[in-house]
């Protein structure tokens, strides 16, 4: 470097305050070659510029390398007498990253010469975009007289710095290639948990997510890659080990990852998932059907959040179906340890602890014709609550081959069922990528269906949404929600298209509708057409409100002197229809004035209160309005009588004991366990029926017993009621009562146990025929005959027979005197086998083995 000091101070001394300094290219002569890597251009240009002759340095903004909004810049020389040996440059880009110019012996400087990135106290030296110039020695010919590059022997230091990772500066980041490797027994241990391609400083996958080891191992046509590292850990999490293994087999490709999260909290319990999938663009199979891809995952303590049809899309698990490498397969720019990050982070993360929690999932991906492209997965979840979930999408593109596409339909499906909450769910919808005629022409929304059954408080309840539902006209909270449904088109710079639709059918109405504005705009003029339909039908009681409306309009700007005036002109007209009873009103709208004219009967302002008759139908069959149901003690079905005419079948029940229920859907005001008591064993508060508009009624469960052709009151049977919930729109007082529209702790039945049994004190009478022996045919030999004379000594019952028995039948002489016996019988060769030396469950049973005292003879 020969600059002088003078040369500096002269150009310092001349910039104007504030205005623009440019340091020569003869100043950096050292490291000409590295400006063009820090500053665009490869100028060093100071705008705004703030100088110090004295001091020799210069501050202002300069455009660099990174972007061309002009950042903080810094340059300071170094004097040694008369000369500058040394030359500092550095640019601040905020967020703790900045760019480094140095040339020679710079004061301050801690790097060696060269440009550089620093980003969290980590310095990185730049690298350009492209290859370097290729050199060649003249006199280095090879065997067709072209020339070879030059013979240069690299230092030791040299080798050492090109070992080192580089940065490349660019308008998106700093970003950081993958480091150098070396190979250990076919394996290549890489020095910091990166996969092939370039990735930010400051992101996992940049050397600042903390240690870890990276492996890459290649045997064709087997490659094996893998990184496992500790991510950065926030709320809800106190720690987090994540990991991503790539494999390519050259027919399938796919990868692992999971991640081991200790949740925040104290005596939380730490939660492990794994998920990995397998894919190929070929396919395997058939060729009306192939399979691109498989994968499987599971979770401990933990769950997955199930996505609506329409953000399928984005589900992480559904997409590395189709795409391996959204969950970190081995292509360029491709961070595995990133997708962790959006698995578990942020405040609604796919996957997150929960206590107790256990899912698994399996899932395919498919072409079928080679024109419809799918992917399907099925997700179990227990623990908390158990969910079984069905998640899939397919698309078709038209043609199905070339670049040019004049159609794209992907529709995603979600299918949901909650079997102990009494839950079914169902949606389908268009993802982002639909399209018909022309990519600017999408298609979105989709359609949702919600079923209650079982114990759920809104059982027999459904609904079935399509798009959103206008204001004006919500539905409960309960219901599905969708997405607007609709297409949006434009047409060049000049044409705007967009539609809506919605429709909506529930146990108590049908409503839909659908919007279309297409405007036109071009310089000063613009052009509009609104039109619009929405249409409501009840039918309990029956009731429908349809309203139609068109709006055409125009306007232009012109420019008057220096006053810009619009003119606008606009024409409209709806209508809207409405009955029983049958009215209605127009309206016409001119751009100057509007008017309305009203005819037939005025709009209802409530519904009118049904009859009986019209409530029924509102109601479940009357087959199972009421239910009873056996709890235990059921022994099956018994004959109906031959004059009984109900289909009904009597119970066989256990004589031991029987449990049942017996309870309605309706609330009760008074319960009876009789046919024709009038005193209720229960009461409750009265019933409310709010389609008929009337209050304070009673509500009856009567329940008895038919038995031997005779009815039998269940009085002293024990009881308990049965509560719950009833919905406030059959059995409520008011239209808008807030909350969740539920009425609770009403009496909906009762829970009946039969009387403990008595026995008695006596069998009853017994007749001959019941003690009778059957005969044995044919006739044998008996051991006895009526005739015969009774011979040996008469028996006798003395007494406390049993207790002798219970005391003395395991009593240590007893066992003593039966190990002698046992021991002769040996000695004179029979052969006993196994005998059971504790006969201490004889003499407990003793107690009640017999039914009297035995009767004794005497021995011998």
């Amino acid at each position: 470097m020969s600059v002088r000091v003078g040369d500096i101070r002269e150009i310092l001394q001349l910039a104007a305050p504030g205005g623009a300094v440019e340091i020569p290219a003869s100043v950096l002569d050292g490291c000409a070659p590295d400006v063009g890597l820090v500053f665009r251009g490869g100028e060093l240009r100071v705008e705004g510029a703030v100088c110090d002759p004295k001091e020799l340095w210069v501050t202002g903004q300069a455009a660099t390398t990174a972007g061309a909004a002009l950042v903080p810049v810094r340059v300071a020389f170094t004097g040694d007498g008369e000369l500058v040996i040394g030359t500092l440059a550095a640019a601040d880009l905020g967020e703790g990253r900045g760019l480094l110019l140095i040339d020679g012996a710079a004061a301050g400087a801690e790097l060696p010469p060269g440009a550089w990135a620093v980003a969290d106290g980590r310095a990185l030296r730049l690298t350009g975009r492209g290859p370097a110039a290729a050199r060649t020695d003249a006199g280095r010919l090879d065997g067709l007289g072209r020339s070879l590059p030059p013979v240069r022997l690299r230092t030791a230091a040299e080798r050492e710095r090109d070992r080192g990772p580089r940065a490349l500066v660019t308008e998106h980041g700093i970003l950081v290639p993958r480091p150098p490797a070396y190979r250990r027994a076919g394996v290549r241990v890489l020095e910091s948990p990166m996969v092939r391609g370039w990735s930010p400083i400051g992101t996992p996958g940049g050397g600042d997510v903390g240690n870890g080891i990276s492996v890459n191992y290649e045997s064709p046509p087997l490659r094996i890659a893998g990184a496992l590292t500790a991510l950065p850990a926030s709320p809800p999490y106190k720690a987090v080990i994540g990991g991503t293994l790539l494999m390519d087999t050259g027919t399938f490709n796919g990868s692992l990852m999971g991640a081991y999260v200790v949740p925040d909290g104290n005596g939380a319990r730490p939660s492990l998932f794994a998920y990995g999938s397998l894919g190929s663009e070929t396919g395997i199979g058939l060729p009306c059907f192939q399979v691109r891809g498989i994968a499987a995952g599971f979770g401990w303590n933990s769950r997955v959040r199930v996505p609506s049809a329409e953000a399928l899309g984005e589900f992480p698990f559904l997409v590395a179906l189709d795409n391996p490498g959204e969950i970190g397969a081995d292509e360029d720019e491709v961070d595995p340890l990133s997708v962790l990050n959006k698995l578990i982070g942020g405040s609604n993360p796919w996957v997150r602890p929960q206590e107790g929690d256990l899912w698994l999932a399996a899932g395919l991906a498919f072409d079928c014709f080679a024109s419809l492209r799918g992917r399907m997965m099925a997700l179990v979840q227990t623990g908390s609550d158990l969910t079984i979930s069905l998640l899939g999408a397919g698309g078709a593109e038209l043609p199905t081959k070339g670049d040019k596409k004049i159609a794209r339909v992907e529709i995603g499906i979600e299918a949901t069922l909650r079997p102990m909450a009494g839950e079914l769910s169902f949606s389908a919808g268009f993802t982002e990528k639909t399209f018909l005629i022309d990519p600017n022409c999408k298609l979105r929304g989709g359609v949702g269906m919600k079923f209650w059954f079982g114990k759920h408080p809104k059982a027999g309840d459904f609904a079935l949404i399509l798009g959103a539902i206008p204001r004006g006209r919500e539905l409960p909270a309960r219901y599905p929600k969708q997405q607007p449904a609709g297409l949006t088109w434009g047409i060049g710079d000049t044409v705007n298209i967009t539609g809506s639709a919605y429709a909506a059918l529930t146990p108590k109405s049908l409503m839909a509708g659908g919007g279309l504005d297409v405007t036109f705009h071009a310089g000063p003029l613009r052009a509009w057409l609104h039109a619009r339909v929405d249409a409501l039908m009840e039918w309990n009681p029956f009731y429908f409100d349809v309203g139609i409306g068109v709006r055409v309009g125009v306007s232009a700007t012109i420019k008057v002197w220096f006053v810009k005036v619009t003119i606008s002109i606009e024409v409209g007209v709806s209508v809207r229809v409405w009955g029983p009873a049958v009215g209605g009103e127009a309206t016409v709208h001119l751009w100057f004035i509007s008017f309305t004219i009203g005819f037939g009967a005025d709009r209802r302002r409530e519904p009118p209160a049904l009859d009986w008759g019209g409530f029924q139908g509102m109601l479940p069959p009357p087959a199972t309005m009421v239910r009873t149901t056996a709890i235990s003690g059921y022994a099956g079905e018994g004959t109906s009588a031959p004059a009984a005419r109900s289909a009904v079948k009597p119970w066989l029940v256990d004589s031991g004991g029987f449990t049942f229920t017996a309870d309605t859907q309706a609330p009760v005001s008074k319960v009876f366990l009789d046919r024709d008591s009038t005193m209720p064993v229960e009461t409750d508060r009265t019933v409310d029926i709010l389609p008929m508009q009337v209050k304070g009624r009673d509500s009856e469960l009567r329940v008895w017993l038919d038995y031997n052709d005779g009815t039998e009151s269940l009085t002293d049977w024990g009881r308990t009621l049965i509560r719950g919930n009833v919905v406030n729109g059959l059995w409520g007082t008011s239209r808008d009562p807030g909350g969740d529209g539920l009425i609770p702790d009403r009496i909906l039945g009762v829970r009946l146990i039969s009387p403990p049994v008595d026995y008695g004190e006596s069998t009853g009478f017994i007749d001959e025929k019941g003690i009778s022996f059957d005969p044995i045919a044919p006739d044998g030999n008996q051991p006895l005959s009526a005739g015969e004379e009774p011979s040996g000594a008469d028996p006798q019952r003395p007494g406390r027979v049993i207790e002798k028995i219970q005391d003395g039948i395991d009593a240590a002489g007893t066992r003593s005197n039966r190990s002698a016996l046992t021991s002769a019988l040996g000695r004179l060769g029979s052969q006993l086998g196994t005998l059971d030396s504790d006969l201490s469950g004889y003499a407990r049973a003793a107690g009640t083995a017999f039914t009297a005292n035995p009767m004794l003879v005497p021995a011998g």
